[in-house]
């Protein structure tokens, strides 16, 4: 126990001031001490603090003792109290309170808030309390925990009493309550704590998931502590062990989290896990700098671990419990084999020796696939005997033939991809079974957009391609390609292999692809794949991220971006595979990652490519004869219209980009938008914009048109003006005319990633527009996220092959803050470049645009001037930081 600092003696006359620096000098003693005492000892040390500063302020009101009491509850009840946590405190108090006493408890309260105290409170009757505990079973929750600080010794026990008993809430009802809560918190974290920012609170195998168990174990039967609860056999010495050790983690990285975030603060937010990181220790002996992501890497490894086996013994205790306090008297029992039956919708094993033979534990999962309609899950008796089996495998379970056999069986079946597959991940079976998948357990990725670990990215991406199986019609209309190309397919396998490996050489230094496709090889060769099937699924772990790439970085209405894609890919079997897997990888990556203007791009370039592929790939339309086909279109669109003269005048001044980038519709509109344009009144505005914004979504986008005369920094301008009012430029397309003007195409979503259809939000952003081109009005630059402090603000500038002979292609990718186009721009002005397209992508906070330039004499960039190029961005990019 550590020795209290004389800073913190409370006296009796301390004034509120006094008390405050009281309160801060313990938290910076305990944070200072951190490692000289064992977790639980700093908690109580601090509640211990609290006790006496609440009673001190207490007492002086000399409220009735017999009558009146206080008492801790909640987290400060169970004395588990983090530097931020609330103070939970219920006075009880016997028949009705005097105005006097009413006016002292609530002096009492005001005092506990003039010190800045964060607190929960509650004042009622023992009669109101009890009623209270009926209505609410949160607010019973807390009260389990209620532990006696000054008055009446008596009510804590009577609260005790009456919760412990059956007439406010009945043992089955309150776990069934109970139960219903921890399946909406799992629900809401889609299920898994590896998110690469979890909850200690509230996520899966977080903090909650063993207040759970603690709260049902006090209600039914009547224990004070987890540790009674060997004594009635649901918990052994080692798993009793092992609960405290994780549960003991959970404490010190929410400690110092509060610590480093300096408020109550759950969730593990990627801006506070350097700091948390080094506060425990991690990464010691090495500068910050050099050391940021490995100490993050390792703590967060740790960290995954503790909560997975908190899940796990919760998931065993959980199934214990329910069946001593909602026993069934009858169950449901098929028998499978000798080995395996179901009983009540959980897969069992009928002897615990069963695992002695390994391959038993592989027929497990194959058993779940294959009965997947009867099983839900797998019984406490059976986990625990996987538990134990699994830390004395002295080797991986694919060194066994027939363990192979079995493993290759459940990704062949049907349903291999459903409950089996995910009981495998979270049961570590997975890890037991691929060394591969065993080093990417609980391993980070440091680029600001994926949301989850490795190995749960890799799980979901199997999910998402398990769904394209189900019935196309109760399908999102963004998966209905996918799926029915997905449900064709002769041999599912080999795309699920490739999924399997398509992330696991992360981490390893080099291009993890490359890495995975070598992986995928010794797999295939190792389980007997046919060599077709070994070829496709390292072709596809190479380049499952090509179609990603192009889509989002080329112009893929740009027959030769089509036609060099379609010579990588070769085959159609190719195309199929590699579009669902695309799909995939994309939507497991973040939730919020999917939009329809991705699911156009894609849907697109697959079509494409298709029909490229199916015609030769070398006979897809030139260019030429693509701008003849998309004029005709747009007359035919335009025949009703007298004015072909005034069009064939406007066409001649237009570039031949306009019309290769832009559908016959568009072409159309926008025609007979700038001719009316071109014909209106003059106005006094020297710039006179044109500008269209209408309710018409283009491939799951808004498409804002600006026709202007040209300028320096319009295309800034734009991009700024639009990025204030917090829209997504997705892709962009500039055409310059022979006389001056500008014609600029900006794909947009709105701040939701969704199109623009609120008449009202079109005409605001057109007003902002116009003040900003026309009337030369200024606006406020967007805040920079409080997550960049974290991250190293390091563009990479890439050039990338051009099919154009007079165009250079150049990739610049860096954090996306408010200065991040401007600082592009000015270098591209600096070196008298010209922008004649741009692909604009931005992924979570980092910005990853392609540009379409040519210099001054309208001819690709040099050698030299990309060299310059790059030195000049790097500078701009890099200068502000």
């Amino acid at each position: 126990m550590l020795s209290q600092p004389a800073s913190t003696v409370l006296r009796s006359d301390m004034t509120s001031a006094e008390l405050k620096q009281a309160i801060k000098s313990l938290d910076q003693h305990l944070q200072d001490n951190i490692f000289q005492s064992a977790i639980n000892d700093t908690l109580n040390k601090r509640s211990q603090f609290f006790d006496a500063l609440l009673c001190q302020l207490w007492h002086p009101f000399e409220l009735d003792p017999a009558r009146i009491s206080l008492n801790a509850v909640g987290g400060y009840g169970r004395q588990t109290l983090h530097p931020f946590s609330d103070i939970d405190i219920c006075v009880i108090h016997d028949g009705q309170l005097t105005h006097n006493e009413a006016a002292a408890i609530s002096q009492f309260l005001t005092q506990l808030w003039d010190v800045n105290l964060d607190l929960g409170h509650a004042v009622r009757s023992l009669d109101d309390t009890y009623q209270a505990c009926k209505d609410d079973v949160t607010i019973a929750t807390s009260l389990l925990e209620i532990r006696h600080l000054s008055g009446n010794h008596h009510h804590q026990q009577q609260v005790l009493n009456a919760l412990y008993g059956q007439e406010l809430w009945q043992s089955q009802t309150f776990f069934n309550a109970k139960l219903s809560e921890q399946q909406e918190r799992h629900a809401k974290a889609q299920g898994t704590s590896y998110s690469i920012e979890p909850n200690l609170k509230t996520s899966p195998g977080g903090m909650r998931d063993i207040q759970t168990l603690t709260w049902v174990a006090r209600k039914h039967f009547g224990v004070s502590s987890m540790q009674s609860l060997r004594r009635f056999g649901f918990l052994t010495n080692d798993e009793y062990a092992e609960l405290m050790e994780c549960q003991h983690f959970l404490f010190r990285v929410r400690f110092a989290l509060h610590q480093s975030a300096q408020r109550g603060e759950n969730r593990l937010l990627l801006q506070y896990q350097a700091e948390v990181a080094k506060l425990m220790g991690f990464g010691d002996g090495m500068p910050i700098g050099e050391s940021g992501n490995i100490a993050i890497e390792k703590m967060m490894r740790q960290l995954f671990r503790a909560m997975k086996r908190i899940g796990e013994l919760n998931k065993i205790l959980m199934a214990y419990f329910q069946r001593e306090i909602i026993p069934e008297l009858n169950p449901h029992i098929i028998v499978i084999n000798e080995n395996f039956e179901i009983v009540d919708k959980y897969i069992h094993v009928r002897d615990e020796t069963v695992f002695i033979d390994r391959t038993q534990i592989m027929a497990l999962f194959e058993f779940i696939a294959i009965h997947h309609d009867k099983i839900i899950g797998i019984t406490a008796e059976t986990l625990r005997s996987l538990r134990q089996v699994r830390r004395r495998l002295m080797g991986d379970l694919q060194d066994f033939q027939l363990c192979r056999e079995q493993f290759k069986a459940i990704f062949v079946h049907p349903q291999g991809m459903g409950l089996a597959i995910t009981l495998m991940h979270q049961h570590g079976i997975l890890a037991s079974y691929l060394p591969q998948w065993r080093e990417v357990v609980g391993q980070m990725q440091f680029d600001l957009f994926h949301a989850y670990t490795v190995d749960e990215h890799t799980h979901k991406v199997l999910k998402n391609i398990y769904t394209y199986g189900h019935d196309i019609k109760t399908l999102d209309k963004d998966l209905t390609l996918a799926a029915d190309i997905y449900q064709k397919m002769s041999n599912k396998s080999t795309l699920l292999f490739a999924a399997l490996f398509h992330d696991l050489a992360k981490g390893r230094g080099g291009d993890h692809s490359e890495l995975g496709a070598v992986d995928a090889s010794l797999f295939a060769k190792f389980h007997g794949l046919k060599a077709s099937q070994e070829r496709l699924i390292c072709w596809l772990v190479e380049h499952h991220l090509l179609m990603s790439i192009t889509s989002q970085r080329m112009d893929i209405y740009d027959p030769e971006v089509v036609n060099a894609f379609a010579k990588k890919v070769g085959t159609l079997a190719r195309l199929d595979a590699l579009y669902c897997l695309t799909i995939a990888d994309i939507q497991a990556t973040n939730d919020d990652l999917w939009n329809d203007w991705k699911a156009s791009l894609l849907k697109d370039l697959y079509f494409v490519t298709r029909k490229a592929l199916r015609s030769g790939f070398e006979n897809i339309l030139q260019l030429r004869t693509l701008v003849r086909e998309h004029k005709q279109e747009a007359l035919n669109l335009l025949v009703d219209e007298n004015n072909s003269e005034e069009i064939k005048k406007l066409w001649r001044r237009l570039p031949i980009a306009f019309f290769s980038n832009a559908e016959a519709d568009d072409i159309a509109r926008y025609t007979q938008a700038m001719i009316n344009h071109d014909l209106a009144p003059a106005t006094d505005n020297q710039y006179n914009t044109l500008i269209l914004l209408d309710d018409v979504v283009v491939k799951g986008c808004s498409d804002v048109f600006v026709y202007t005369k040209d300028r320096h920094g319009l295309f800034v301008k734009l991009f700024n003006t639009l990025a204030t009012l917090r829209i997504s430029v997705k892709q962009a397309q500039i055409a310059r005319t022979k006389d001056g003007y500008v014609v600029e195409s900006f794909k947009v979503l709105d701040f939701d990633e969704k199109p623009i259809t609120s008449e009202q939000r079109r005409k605001q952003v057109i007003d902002k527009l116009h003040q900003v081109l026309d009337q030369g009005i200024t606006l406020s630059k967007k805040r920079q996220s409080r997550r960049h402090q974290s991250f190293d603000n390091q563009p990479n500038i890439e050039f990338l092959h051009s099919r154009k002979s007079t165009r250079s292609l150049v990739n610049v990718s860096a954090l996306d803050t408010s200065e991040f186009m401007e600082q592009i721009a000015s270098a591209f002005r600096e070196l008298d470049l010209n922008i004649h397209s741009a692909t604009i992508s931005t992924v979570g906070e980092r910005a990853d645009n392609v540009f379409l330039l040519s210099n001054k004499d309208d001819q690709q960039l040099t050698p030299e001037q990309q060299q310059q190029l790059s030195a000049t961005l790097m500078q701009a990019i890099t200068a502000k930081q």
